[in-house]
């Protein structure tokens, strides 16, 4: 078939009409919903005001309990090297803690002893520099491969 002949059919007159939906079961099972709903109600209208009026103090209870718990940042997609990053989830297993609250863990220790960051300031730019060479070879073997075939 060529597209005027399906543009056609599609626009013709002549198509076929399909018949309403009824819709006459749903409406009778949200009419006994709404029923049931009311018939419950009226049995729970003490509870509920009860209920009513301790729910607003356990909520201010519970975000104050959240205003001093500390609030997650954003995500961080964070590259290690194999080795560490097995090890690092290895750790986590055994101590049955997230690799998230380890590293954050590590830098808070990080903080207080500033000898200790310093050392691992240190090793971090030691990792950096081989990284970026890493890249660059990298780079060259691609340039190199590309251009000589």
């Amino acid at each position: 078939m060529t597209n005027p002949d399906i543009r056609s059919l599609i626009t013709s007159k002549s198509r076929p009409k399909v018949t309403p939906r009824d819709t006459s079961l749903s409406l009778k099972r949200s009419l006994e919903v709404e029923e049931e709903a009311a018939d419950k109600s009226e049995i729970s209208d003490a509870d509920d005001s009860a209920q009513t009026n301790a729910e607003p103090q356990e909520l201010q209870r519970l975000q104050a309990e959240l205003d001093n718990l500390p609030q997650v940042g954003k995500r961080l997609a964070v590259h290690l090297e194999q080795g560490i990053r097995a090890d690092l989830l290895r750790v986590c297993d055994e101590e049955e803690i997230t690799p998230e609250t380890f590293i954050e863990a590590a830098i808070a220790l990080l903080q207080s002893k500033p000898e200790l960051k310093e050392a691992v300031v240190a090793d971090a730019k030691v990792r950096l520099r081989t990284r970026k060479r890493a890249g660059l070879v990298k780079r060259t073997m691609a340039l190199v491969q590309k251009y000589s075939s």
